[in-house]
């Protein structure tokens, strides 16, 4: 477990234990200024449009906080630091077996409460936690209620009208508990900035927050010059939860230029046959978003390739795809490789992705490989997949195509322009549903995700989860360790065959929700010389689910 060092007093004329959290290495400041932004290069500034002021992620040397909690101290009581895992591993029961593979049926105590569904989690994170407080010996009801805040050190805001305090978040509404975030100026009165309880008018709708990130925006008072923001957690019930990680304060992106002009390209993945019966609604959604779209990216699972099929059976299947992009104004298509696609067990992998090429191919991709680069209306796209040919230690991705990737991204760093890297699987503990076994990467594809953690102008896309984009960590900002301290945009492209979700008898597993889908959805996402904005949408309904701006770190001011 991560040592932490704690300097701290008991003030017992008021019963508040007050102890100081830093990271290790750390040293407590009374304001944490802006790092140091990598020059972009090529003329552009050094200064990104949107900048991190300050970064609270419990992990890095450079931030300190400070845990006020009322009452005796106990293990879990009020604020805690605390890696991750050791998290999960100390809310897991005692005695009982948790082993969904050899203890079934599971003991409902083997349920963790969505603990482990905070997919944003990564590293160390911070926890309020009454469940595990009372397990281990806390006596929390009316009489004793938990009460502890989470404090920042002081941030300099001096010069700025105003800035964004973000941070992932994952609470499970207890019975009159409550959760508010609050900041203060230059020591002056604090104000309420987001409440969550069991009222409908709360923030969080009276019910859970999972794995979200929280974007609050904040007006800074004219000549102030630091802030300080207090996380306070008050409950009265032995129970539950809110847990954090990844706080940061930066400055808001401005708001885009009434002439604005961007560039939007069409998404959508996981046809794989189910999906069929949804793809011309799709198509029609698509173009009425994007009717001018330069490019269609495919994020994989094209086709449903069982794995009896042979070369006819495989073609037909594509021919399937294709005699519906016939009947739509298809802009160039450019697909990702994804596992239905070389499933058949009768063909070779080699035979299998000539397939896929030539499907491409057929709809303008202009490919010879599964990985490749275009650039789309001056938007750099970088597409990974699995190769023939490599070793086993290779695990399907060579180490050219490793060198590739890291070719293209420091030379697209040095241009300043935002990349969309588009692979058909997640990466674990990135977005919505990859915190299950089922997600966890080889050691191959963790060179691939530790990689693209080196920048912050990467936009990931990937498919294969078939999870629903109506859920809050449909996108994640994933930090790789030793990567960029920002990380990288992680999105979720959904799916139009069925939608998968929570296992009801496994925590860590997945299954389909149904045997049709509930939400097939599509994507678009549209570049401007600042930013992209992506946008996700229902096909049955035809509404937008979500929408969410990421800046470009390396713009210009």
């Amino acid at each position: 477990m991560r040592q932490i060092r704690k300097k701290g007093c008991i003030l017992a004329a008021t019963g508040i234990v007050t102890v100081t959290l830093l990271a290790p290495g750390a040293a407590l400041a009374t304001a944490a200024a802006a790092p140091p932004h990598p020059t972009a290069g090529h003329g552009h500034s050094a200064h990104p449009a949107q900048q991190t002021i300050w970064r609270g992620d419990f992990d890095s040397s450079g931030s300190a906080w400070t845990v006020e909690t009322a009452g005796g101290a106990a293990a879990w009581l009020g604020w805690t630091f605390t890696p991750r895992d050791d998290w999960f591993a100390s809310a897991e029961p005692k005695n009982i077996g948790c082993d969904a593979d050899v203890d079934q049926p599971l003991d409902i105590g083997c349920f963790l409460d969505e603990r482990n569904r905070f997919s944003r989690a990564r590293g160390t994170i911070a926890v309020a936690d009454n469940g595990i407080a009372a397990a281990n010996g806390a006596v929390i009801d009316n009489a004793h209620p938990v009460s502890t805040a989470l404090i920042s050190p002081s941030v300099s805001v001096e010069g700025r009208d105003a800035v964004e305090l973000v941070f992932a978040s994952h609470y499970k509404q207890a019975h009159k508990a409550v959760a508010r975030v609050t900041v203060s100026f230059d020591g002056g009165e604090t104000q309420e900035i987001l409440r969550y309880s069991g009222a409908r008018i709360s923030d969080n709708g009276g019910g859970d927050v999972l794995s979200a990130q929280e974007v609050i925006p904040v007006d800074v008072p004219a000549r102030a010059k630091s802030a300080v923001f207090r996380f306070e957690y008050t409950s009265n019930k032995p129970e539950l939860y809110w847990a954090l990680d990844d706080v940061l304060v930066r400055t808001p992106l401005a708001p885009l230029a009434p002439n604005a002009k961007g560039t939007t390209l069409q998404v959508f993945s996981d046809i794989q046959g189910e999906g069929l019966p949804y793809l011309d609604a799709a198509l029609d959604l698509l173009h009425r978003e994007a009717p001018k779209a330069p490019a269609a990216l495919v994020v994989g699972d094209i086709i449903s390739g069982p794995k009896e099929n042979g070369q006819d059976a495989q073609l037909a299947e594509y021919k399937e795809v294709s005699d519906i992009f016939a009947k739509h104004k298809m802009p160039p298509v450019y697909p990702a490789i994804g596992n239905h696609d070389t499933r058949s067990s009768v063909l070779s992998l080699g035979q299998q992705i000539d397939n896929f090429i030539a499907w491409g191919n057929q709809w303008g991709a202009k490919i010879d490989n599964t990985y490749y680069e275009k650039v789309i209306d001056g938007i750099p796209l970088i597409a990974l997949g699995v190769e023939a040919g490599t070793t086993a230690a290779e695990g399907g991705v060579s180490e050219k195509q490793v060198k590739f990737l890291k070719d293209r991204l420091a030379y697209w760093k040095t241009q300043g322009k935002q990349v969309i890297v588009m692979g058909h699987y997640p990466f674990e503990w990135s977005v919505s549903g990859t915190y299950s076994s089922f997600y966890q990467n080889s050691s191959r594809v963790q060179v691939l995700e530790d990689i693209i953690g080196q920048y912050s102008n990467v936009v990931y896309i990937s498919g294969h989860s078939h999870w629903s984009p109506y859920l809050r960590d449909w996108s994640g900002r994933p930090v790789t360790q030793g990567g960029d301290p920002d990380g990288y945009a992680a999105f979720n492209t959904g799916a139009l065959a069925m939608e998968f979700g929570p296992n009801p008898i496994n925590p860590w597993d997945e299954d389909s929700m149904t045997d049709r889908p509930e939400s097939p959805t599509v994507m678009t996402i549209t570049k401007y010389d600042d930013r992209m904005i992506v946008r996700d949408f229902d096909v049955l309904t035809g509404e937008k689910i979500q929408e969410l701006t990421v800046a470009n770190p390396l713009s210009a001011d």
